[in-house]
């Protein structure tokens, strides 16, 4: 029998991963490259968006490599990128300044000005988002103000995943599922709005034209293909946001599934089906037709990382004679720790928080330090704090009449029980990391691989194939009792987190004041 390929590249924060998929599911092969942001300041975190081009063919290459396959047989590429993205280019696509990326909350004074204008809760409608710092709005304005050069130069301003796709067949698009980051962007009917850009000072000319992300839209250069180790004329997609890949990669393919994130860039996606206007969460397309997702994004999925370098030396020494992970050892630790860790909680915000505090100023805090302490309370405050951020979100989605009918978990958090079984104790709901025949996990390139052979005709539909291909389902039900635990302790949680949010504004300041912010 001859087989069909797809090639799934997923575009990251810190890392690119490439898979090779056969037409019948069966992952062939995958590769990642790794990179590290330029933080140059604390609120700055940006990439030359050619080491993202570099990741995609350098992996490109080696699983077509690894799978022995002719790149003849490849019938699709399908790539998804990291959200609230802005890449400045030339004419040939050529980046003129590095990629500002979602974790960039540089355009402070930006965001003020968005905010006070008249016309902001008309701006917010629009794009049913709020005027926040990481959003590409504000970026364009501190572009236009800081680097007037580049914006006046700029031909087109590019998303992550759009970028790829311009250098994969010179072809510049935006798609739906990352328009949300221009509030200039009609989400109800899925345009841009000249009037709202205009206010901005914004020209349309510089926007490229909108898309469906699951659209073919051209086909690999040679000059791509080259670069690639591949063939000329292979079909290319939009493209599309990363966590509205991951979504469906983990199984959000009918309304009112919510799909848990548990990596760097944590938070939840929830399908729904109508324009849902809350500014304290992120609302954007999804990537199958009439579902939106109503969003969280939290950043403390990293805070275990964080952990590890600074405290984790113990573990990381053990790990490496044991021939394991770090991360399991701590989370075998967590788990011998009560619910509650000891009366510990913690504020996850190491790098600020975005929904619903959206605060560039909060920091990670440590809540009920004492003598008693333990390693393992540590550990589990922490994994509890990641959770309670999530479900502060999905709280506020609830309010709005959001029913969620199931979690479905995916990223690196679902390789810990320990991990999934508190989520599911905080969220009161059962907790389910669907996963592949042979037990790998389905996420951004099962979404990926679904999604683009749908497009280019491999099979019929992308939410059946990942609801066939996601055939083993572990479910981690919720205990009644810790549910109450912590439904208590969230009280707490929410009521600290408030009530620190003028002290961290004032530590920030005082802290730029007299030159305290560690280097980045």
């Amino acid at each position: 029998m001859t087989h069909r390929y797809i090639l799934a590249a997923d575009v990251g924060t810190s890392s690119t991963k490439t898979t090779l998929w056969r037409d019948d599911g069966k992952l062939m092969a995958s590769a990642s490259a790794g990179y590290s942001l330029q933080r140059p300041d604390p609120l700055s975190a940006e990439i030359d968006a050619d080491i993202w081009w570099d990741a995609v063919c350098t992996t490109a290459r080696q699983v077509v490599t690894k799978a022995g396959i002719h790149p003849s047989e490849i019938a699709g590429i399908g790539v998804d990128g990291v959200s609230w993205t802005l890449i400045p280019v030339n004419q040939n696509g050529d980046p003129l300044a590095p990629a500002m990326i979602w974790l960039d909350r540089r355009a402070q004074d930006e965001t003020r000005w968005l905010n006070a204008l008249p016309q902001a809760a008309d701006l917010i409608r629009l794009d049913a988002n709020p005027l926040d710092s990481a959003y590409i709005t504000p970026k364009l304005l501190w572009l236009k103000a800081h680097r007037p050069d580049v914006f006046d130069s700029a031909y087109r301003f590019l998303t992550a995943s759009g970028f790829i796709v311009a250098r994969l067949t010179g072809e510049m698009t935006c798609d739906y599922t990352q328009a949300y980051g221009y509030h200039f962007f009609d989400m109800a009917h899925e345009r841009w709005d000249a009037d709202a850009a205009a206010r901005l000072g914004i020209s349309l000319d510089k926007l490229p034209p909108l898309v469906a992300c699951s659209d073919v839209v051209g086909v690999l250069t040679a000059t791509a293909a080259a670069q690639m180790g591949l063939v000329p004329g292979i079909s290319v997609i939009a493209g599309a946001l990363d966590a509205a890949v991951g979504a469906l990669g983990s199984g959000v393919t009918r309304l009112e599934q919510t799909n848990d994130q548990g990596g760097q860039a944590g938070g939840m996606a929830v399908s729904v089906n109508r324009m849902i206007y809350e500014p304290k969460l992120i609302f954007s397309h999804h990537v199958l037709p009439g579902q939106y997702l109503l969003q969280a994004g939290t950043v403390g999925g990293g805070s275990l990382g964080w952990f590890r370098d600074v405290l984790g030396q113990v573990e990381t020494g053990a790990a490496a004679l044991l021939d394991q992970s770090p991360f399991e050892l701590f989370s075998a630790q967590a788990g011998a720790t009560p619910a509650g860790a000891h009366g510990l909680l913690f504020l996850p915000y190491m790098a600020g928080e975005r929904t619903p505090l959206w605060s560039s100023q909060a920091r990670g805090v440590f809540f009920g330090l004492s003598y008693t302490t333990s390693r393992g309370d540590l550990l589990r405050a922490i994994m509890e704090g990641c959770a309670f951020a999530v479900y502060d979100n999905l709280r506020l989605a609830e309010a709005q009449g959001v029913t969620v009918t199931e979690c479905l978990g995916a990223g690196g958090a679902t390789q810990s029980a320990v991990w999934c079984q508190i989520k599911a104790d905080i969220y009161g709901r059962p907790y389910i990391v669907a996963r592949l025949a042979d037990g790998g996990e389905g996420g951004h390139s099962l979404g990926l691989f679904a999604l683009t052979a749908a497009a280019v005709g491999l099979v019929e539909s992308a939410g059946a194939t990942v609801d066939r291909l996601l055939s083993q389902r572990q479910v981690f039900e919720p205990s009644t009792a810790r549910h109450a635990l912590y439904e208590d302790l969230f009280g707490v949680y929410r009521s600290v987190s408030r009530r620190l949010l003028a002290d961290f504004d004032e530590l920030s300041a005082v802290s730029a004041r007299h030159g305290l912010s560690a280097s980045q």
